[in-house]
């Protein structure tokens, strides 16, 4: 039963990380794209409030600064990141750029940990660097220019790859889902002080703005907080090269999100793409 059970936890997974671009552009529809974070961040902080406080004493003293990292690097600046570039850049180049993040925690995991590394390992992250490179070249009516923004998607997954070596090294002593409630709260909260908050004025919950908002509060809720939960559980059923897997998965949904969407696509998108799974295959496997 548990055989079937992973493999179901596994696709829930990549089809909820997998829509996470498509829901972006969507919100970024009707909000700019700090309302728009902003919005996720508290739709996912407030499932895990009530949960959140019982699972506070479950962290240690010494962790709590580790445990604040881990909201801001693992989900607070990347949800921003990400909004920012999407009002430039297609969900489906978003959700292709995000398969990096793997090769950016291999490149932390040197520093952090001084992991011992092979010259594979190396020409592997240099061939995902490479493809995300020409993956931010924009082609339109046959002229072809650099799009500066897809380097905050870079930007955000050097995040997620800071944020996975913090919480190996910082936080083993922290209990799996004490971690996840607490710091998709602290998300949320820090989201509520900083920008809610102080800009109450410039969200808008009317009816023009339903469509987008409906998508942010789910992108929140299941991109954010479910997916955590299920993360965890998969996590502790199977291996972590199974778990692992979900990374060749998500570009796959993103990618046939952007053609329903409509999304520009060229031989080169694909081209990129097998280039970073690639790198991501090299870097694992080795």
């Amino acid at each position: 039963m548990r055989q079937y059970e992973r493999w179901i936890l596994l696709g829930l997974l990549a089809l909820i990380w997998g829509s996470s671009f498509i829901l972006i552009k969507k919100g970024l529809v009707s909000y700019g794209f700090i309302e728009a974070a902003t919005l996720r961040m508290i739709a996912a902080g407030s499932v895990f409030a009530i949960s959140a406080v019982f699972h506070l004493p479950k962290i240690p003293r010494e962790s709590w600064i580790y445990v604040v990292m881990a909201s801001i690097f693992g989900m607070f600046l990347p949800a921003y990141l990400f909004c920012i570039a999407q009002q430039h850049v297609q969900s489906v180049v978003a959700g292709l750029l995000n398969a990096l993040t793997p090769a950016f925690a291999f490149v932390f995991s040197i520093f952090m940990f001084h992991s011992r590394y092979r010259w594979v390992q190396i020409s592997g992250l240099i061939l995902g660097l490479m493809s995300a490179m020409v993956l931010a070249f924009e082609r339109a009516n046959g002229s072809v220019s650099f799009n500066a923004y897809a380097l905050l998607i870079v930007l955000a997954t050097v995040s997620y790859g800071f944020n996975i070596n913090l919480v190996k090294k910082k936080l083993q002593n922290v209990p799996a889902m004490s971690l996840s409630y607490v710091s998709v709260f602290f998300a949320g909260l820090l989201a509520a002080v900083f920008f809610l908050i102080p800009r109450w004025g410039d969200f808008h919950f009317d009816e023009g703005h339903k469509a987008s908002l409906t998508a942010l509060v789910v992108l929140g809720v299941m991109g954010t907080a479910v997916a955590q939960v299920i993360y965890y559980r998969l996590i502790k059923i199977s291996t972590p090269l199974f778990t692992s897997s979900v990374t060749f998965l998500i570009p796959i949904v993103a990618l046939i999100w952007g053609i329903l969407d409509g999304e520009i696509l060229h031989l080169v998108h694909l081209l990129c793409i097998g280039g970073i799974l690639a790198s991501v295959a090299i870097i694992r496997k080795s």
